[in-house]
């Protein structure tokens, strides 16, 4: 068979130069830039605007631009004119829209802007010479060379006695000048596939090119009449609220071509999967029926959307990250975890990973040392820290031969693979350069040349279902098309290219702009559903950030411009508004027999706050205390509310823990709330053993600190306000209670709790709670505390009134008058602060709970029926209908609230 080539491969071939490496002309040209201005910017400063200078210099050898006229200081429009003889009036027009902005002010910007622009043809020229001299080349610098040598020679040296063009369509003046000499030599034939009449439509982009060419390379042989479709194509347009919604709607269509015998044979080679967005892949591969057993990916995977790209941007970002404490490296949680939690990492190491992801949460380690990773070989080469960008490299070229050690797929090693090559090559050239880098630019280079590598698949070209991206359909034509993606912004594709050339300038010298884009991509579109029977065009409804939403412009086209009948599908969730039904848990012998457990002879017990959760929300007391579920351990950089009154019971509990059953004065407390050093020791012990979960205590920093200051304010607030009841005795922090409440009907139920203080103040025992919050310390009534329907129960009460009820059941706490109250940690700065609870009826007068006695009897009756309503097998688990209770419930998903 004849040989096949690219234009490219033609180009290359004829000039005998090798295509550069990207990476290695990037190093070569600041190298180049840094000697001709005497810059001392750095590589990392040079690499942004570096890459724009490469696309800027492949556009004006393409398009054979004098570029030194481009890039030359011009300082007068009149010259500009008469020195551009061959430009167009339009031409002219656009520059000189553009120059008129900078001549009628002289500013210094202005003058560095040029003084730039007189150094970039020095630099292009340099750059070039120095390319040239080491047989390589650019793609654009490749093509002007072939051109002009042609050009002098008016011949061209070929090893072919005839070269045939087929479907080529946006030609560079590189590309036409080529065309014209082998034509002009007659040994070229050209077949353009302009076939359809929407892509010859001067109405539409697509038609930008066809005219030019048809025009200038006509083919030498007529051909017969393109056969023109038996019928204009079905078009559907398919909105999915999904990006992998949209391969599971690949799966239904080619589902129903299988049903229709669609898919048999040759009929499947007629049919194509087209991926605007190469991200895609993936999700469809997945979404292929089983039934087709053969297919055919003509695209290449980007390297970057690899497994082991990411793992290798998460290690990066772990890297960046590194802060060191007391002298030791340490990693940010958040850094560490997403790589411990790779699958390539829970893979090679499940054990270890998993241990340590356990820790992390467990003992809320936001950084975590490097010595944690030591006992792990593997582990300990991932977490070994990393100063330079020449250490960089080693690293992830030994990380990347570990993992391949332990890839299990073909795939996943072939990823791997090619990430190491990618990692060999960066180093080879950075050697080579002599350049240096930060570890940051070092990171975004890596990623820039992963996203210029795509990993082959191997195919039968001949047979089954074609996959393949936009470019590949290129002068092929099929029955059935599926083309995902098909919104505004990504077919065709919104995508600037960053250039030093402004806009007004390209039009002026011919430089392709975004309107060339633009007819590429509607060409490819019109030519590729000109022969279909069947299309199914398939969006993304979702709206959002950078995204819209909105069906591509060539489906409005087709509606509007060439009323072409579309089909309108909307894919929907089966998602419904309507009232979430009233979930409730019957108690069927196995919930009893939980609930058995809370009985005398069973190993758990019921507190307040299971009390309180039950009159809260029936259900909410069965995920939690029935069934125990807990929220998921996870670690938090910031104290919450929780965490802060924990931290100050804990405080208030070490410091009063030296005076139990003594008797305390005003001048102790004075002297406690005056030594600064003891609360900062005591808080920061107390820091370490809540929230670090450690025994080793440090000073606290950043934003630990502030909260350290604010529980100390708290403290020092709590012993003023103490200091105004002395003298006291203090009996005892933090006493657990346990205790058996009997029902009517002879069983006893499991009671215990936590009394935070009790302290004896005149003739009364004092039953203190510690609240970190705000709340009421008043109450209507004992059976309102039990009240489910009330909105703004008064909790805490309930709670300290329960632990008063088992207090004065103990031999010590029997016929004394007891003091339930609570401190508000919040109303502790407000004036007239008291500890004692209040009842107050309506329009009555406000009684302080003096003695608990006078409520004993009606909060037994009140807790019985609480009790009996809990046990009662007959009274389901059900939700509360008070909303309020919902607002920071941690089951409000399961329920729907």
């Amino acid at each position: 068979s004849p040989a096949i080539l690219t234009m490219t491969d033609l180009f290359t071939e004829l000039s005998g130069k090798r295509q550069a490496d990207r990476i290695g002309m990037l190093f070569s040209l600041y190298t180049i830039y840094c000697r001709i201005s005497g810059s001392t910017e750095t590589f990392d400063e040079f690499l942004y605007w570096g890459e724009m200078l490469l696309n800027d210099f492949d556009d004006v050898d393409k398009y054979l631009v004098d570029a030194g006229m481009l890039f030359s200081n011009v300082t007068d429009l009149r010259d500009i004119e008469n020195g551009f003889d061959f430009l167009s009036e339009e031409q002219i027009m656009a520059i000189r829209s553009f120059w008129s902005s900078f001549h009628p002010k002289d500013s210094s910007g202005q003058r560095e802007f040029l003084s730039v622009w007189q150094l970039l043809h020095t630099l292009y020229t340099a750059f070039r010479e120095q390319l040239s001299a080491e047989g390589l080349g650019y793609e654009g610098m490749i093509f002007r060379e072939v051109v002009e040598n042609t050009a002098r020679q008016e011949n061209c040296k070929l090893d072919y006695d005839r070269i045939v063009f087929v479907g080529l369509n946006a030609l560079s003046v590189a590309e036409e000048k080529l065309l014209a000499l082998l034509k002009r030599m007659e040994i070229a034939d050209f077949y353009w596939d302009y076939a359809s009449g929407m892509v010859t439509d001067t109405d539409n982009g697509a038609s930008f090119f066809a005219g030019n060419n048809l025009s200038q390379f006509p083919s030498r042989h007529t051909l017969p009449p393109a056969e023109a479709p038996d019928s204009t194509p079905q078009i559907e347009v398919i909105g999915v609220p999904s990006g992998i919604g949209q391969a599971k709607q690949v799966h239904s269509l080619l589902q129903s071509f299988c049903e229709q015998g669609e898919m048999n044979g040759e009929k499947a080679l007629r049919t194509a999967i087209v991926l605007p967005d190469e991200q895609m892949l993936i999700p469809v591969l997945n979404s292929i029926p089983e039934q087709i057993r053969s297919i055919n990916v003509t695209m290449g995977y980007p390297l970057s959307g690899t497994p082991v790209a990411s793992l290798i941007d998460a290690v990066l970002s772990l890297q960046r990250n590194i802060r060191y404490i007391d002298e030791q490296p340490c990693f940010y949680f958040r850094d560490v975890l997403p790589v411990l939690n790779h699958r390539y990492i829970a893979s090679a190491e499940p054990e270890a990973a998993a241990s340590l992801v356990r820790d992390i949460s467990l003992y809320n380690k936001v950084y975590v040392r490097e010595e944690e990773f030591g006992s792990n070989p593997f582990l300990s080469l991932l977490f070994a820290p990393v100063s330079d960008t020449d250490g960089l490299s080693e690293y992830l070229i030994r990380l990347l031969e570990e993992l391949n050690k332990h890839s299990s797929s073909p795939l996943d090693g072939e990823f791997i693979f090619h990430y190491y090559t990618t990692v060999n090559r960066l180093k080879e050239v950075m050697q080579d350069a002599d350049i240096r880098m930060k570890p940051e630019t070092y990171a975004r280079l890596l990623k820039r040349a992963a996203e210029m590598i795509r990993i082959p698949f191997e195919g039968e070209p001949l047979s089954g279902l074609q996959i393949m991206g936009v470019l590949e359909t290129r002068a092929l034509d099929f029955d059935r098309l599926i083309i995902l993606s098909m919104n505004e912004g990504t077919f065709p594709q919104r995508k600037t290219a960053n250039s030093f050339i402004p806009y007004n300038l390209r039009r002026g010298f011919g430089l392709p702009a975004y309107e060339h884009q633009d007819s590429v991509w509607a060409y490819h579109f019109y030519r590729l559903i000109h022969r279909a029977s069947r299309v199914s065009l398939i969006y993304d409804t979702r709206t959002g950030g950078m995204q819209t939403g909105e069906v591509s412009r060539f489906v409005h086209q087709l509606r509007y411009l060439y009323h072409v009948p579309v089909r309108n599908k909307l894919v929907v969730y089966n998602v419904s508004s309507s009232k979430t039904p009233t979930l409730q848990i019957e108690k069927t012998p196995e919930v009893m027999q939980k609930l058995e457990a809370f009985h005398k002879e069973g190993a758990r017990a019921i507190s307040a706050s299971a009390l309180n959760a039950y009159l809260d929300c029936p259900l909410k007391f069965y995920f939690s205390v029935v069934e125990n579920i807990r929220e998921e351990d996870e670690v938090t950089e910031s104290v919450e509310s929780s965490m802060f009154g924990s931290i100050l019971h804990a405080a208030l509990e070490e410091l009063y823990k030296p005076f139990c059953g003594r008797t305390v004065t005003a001048d102790l407390l004075k002297l406690m709330r005056k030594d600064k050093q003891l609360l900062t020791d005591t808080i920061a012990r107390t820091f370490a053993r809540e929230f670090f979960k450690s025994d080793t205590v440090r000073p606290l920093t950043g934003q630990n600190f502030l909260i350290g200051e604010m529980i100390r304010k708290y403290v020092e607030k709590v012993l003023e306000s103490d200091g105004r009841l002395t003298p006291f005795r203090y009996i005892r922090s933090e006493k657990l209670m346990n205790d058996l409440f009997l029902l009517p009907g002879g069983r006893e139920i499991r009671l215990k709790g936590f009394i935070d203080r009790i302290d004896e103040v005149g003739d009364s025992l004092r039953i203190i709670d510690y609240k970190s919050g705000s709340g009421t310390s008043s109450f209507k009534t004992v059976d309102s505390l039990f009240d489910k329907e009330e909105k703004d129960r008064p909790k805490a009460v309930m709670q300290v009134f329960m632990y008063a009820w088992m207090y004065h059941r103990l031999p010590e706490g029997a016929n004394r008058r007891i003091r339930p109250g609570i401190y508000y940690m919040r109303s502790l700065f407000g004036s007239g602060f008291t500890a004692d609870i209040t009842r107050k009826e309506e329009r009555g007068k406000a009684e302080t709970v003096e003695d608990f006695r006078e409520y004993i009897l009606p909060f037994e009756n009140a807790m019985s029926r609480c009790l009996e309503e809990i046990f009662d097998p007959r009274n389901a688990f059900t939700q509360t209908t008070v909303g309020k209770a919902c607002v920071y419930c941690p089951f409000k998903d399961i329920c729907g609230r």
